[in-house]
């Protein structure tokens, strides 16, 4: 079997080809084709939705078909879809919501088929390193694409939609040298398997985890408002860019860590640890509102290295949940976290934006967010350990991947 590193690359090109427009989506919509903001706001919600909940929908097709399949085909349609309304001339709301449900759609399976494919083409003790890579990788296509995108949206005009299609399309050639052996369910499956329906263990852990993700949204949502009124739009560009930086330099260090603390203590103690530095990152943003704002750059630093532990860690521990069916697990967990980063971020941009002042108001959305994952992690030491039972999964190890391939 080939090595993993094709599939890790697409899956940097997919992330880089996604921020590239996703971030100027709306600004596009309106200022280039003319779309009120209203329903530029609508188109938007739409293109987050499908992109999380995709592959819940179309998963009993695509569980029909070998992962690498899954990989290139979604990258192959994300692109191929947003030719069309440029081919066509197309600025109407109606055919770019329909554009953007299909976009997103078609990026949801080739993620979700990403994770499937590393939980179903790992065992156990080298998922946890290549779900670390993995992290490694899409943060480093989420902090090119912005980059790119802030640069050739005003410089390509109707035109801008071609450049994300040509980096799905280059995504689409990597993933189809990823494994080609892997499959979306167990090979002895049956029953629920067969239909990408997952266990109860998965939608249990998937909601225990969420509590991560609402506290994510403090950082990627809330925090750009609560700091707002006292640093500049380019310190707050630099947090994102300090977050994405560090999270390429030292996954590879940490998940090495964790991997001998994982084997040594279990998932749940990398997740519970990683949960804790997450507590301590919310807390040090509570002074960014004020003469002590450089605390947030401190904040950046541990929540970076937190999402180091818990994000690999998270997806390995679902990986052994879902006893082989991993495409049907990611992606409603996919869609469970998503709805708490969603939630976690529009509850939070509310409070934290609904004043100027610096009060415990304002800076209770973190204080909160840090107290619920604090007590998700003593949960997560605390409940009782239930006996795997065993998979139908090869018993061979990961593909090697070399560190230079990120």
């Amino acid at each position: 079997m080939p090595g993993l590193w094709p599939t890790l690359a697409s899956r940097a090109l997919g992330s880089s080809a996604y921020y590239v427009i996703s971030p100027f989506l709306a600004i596009w919509l309106h200022s280039t084709l003319g779309i009120s903001v209203s329903l530029a706001a609508t188109a938007v919600g739409v293109h987050l939705l499908s992109m999380r909940a995709g592959a819940v929908y179309t998963q009993f097709v695509v569980v029909r078909f070998r992962l690498r399949a899954v990989l290139v085909g979604g990258y192959l349609v994300a692109g191929a879809v947003l030719l069309v309304p440029v081919g066509l001339g197309l600025d109407d709301p109606a055919s770019w919501l329909a554009v953007l449900a299909v976009n997103g759609t078609a990026v949801s399976c080739a993620n979700v088929g990403t994770k499937a494919l590393i939980a179903n083409g790992c065992d156990e003790r080298t998922r946890l390193l290549a779900f670390g890579r993995l992290n490694a990788a899409i943060n480093g296509g989420a902090a090119l694409g912005p980059v790119a995108g802030g640069w050739l949206m005003s410089a390509t005009g109707r035109a801008f939609p071609l450049i994300p299609a040509g980096v799905f399309a280059l995504a689409a050639l990597l993933a189809a040298r990823a494994p080609g052996d892997v499959t979306a369910t167990p090979r002895a499956g049956g029953g629920a398997a067969r239909f990408g329906l997952p266990n109860r263990q998965v939608l249990l852990w998937a909601a225990v985890t969420a509590t991560l993700w609402l506290a994510y949204a403090q950082f990627a949502n809330v925090l750009p408002m609560y700091v707002g009124s006292s640093v500049s739009t380019r310190v707050i560009s630099m947090l994102f860019l300090v977050n994405a930086i560090l999270i390429v330099l030292f996954q590879g260090v940490v998940a090495r860590r964790m991997e001998s603390l994982a084997r040594r203590r279990g998932d749940r103690a990398v997740l519970a640890l990683g949960m804790v530095l997450l507590a301590a990152g919310l807390v040090l943003f509570v002074p960014g509102r004020g003469p002590a704002w450089p605390v947030i750059f401190l904040g950046a630093a541990v929540f970076t290295f937190s999402e180091l532990v818990w994000s690999p860690a998270a997806d390995s521990l679902m990986a052994k949940k879902a006893e082989g069916n991993s495409f049907a697990a990611f992606g409603f967990a996919g869609l469970i976290w998503g709805v708490a980063e969603s939630a976690g971020g529009a509850l939070g941009t509310a409070v934290a934006g609904g004043s100027d002042d610096s009060t415990w108001v304002t800076w209770s959305p973190f204080l909160v967010a840090a107290g619920l994952t604090l007590l998700t992690a003593l949960g997560v030491v605390l409940a009782p350990r239930r006996t795997e039972r065993a998979t139908a999964l090869a018993t061979g190890s990961c593909p090697s991947v070399p560190d230079k391939a990120l």
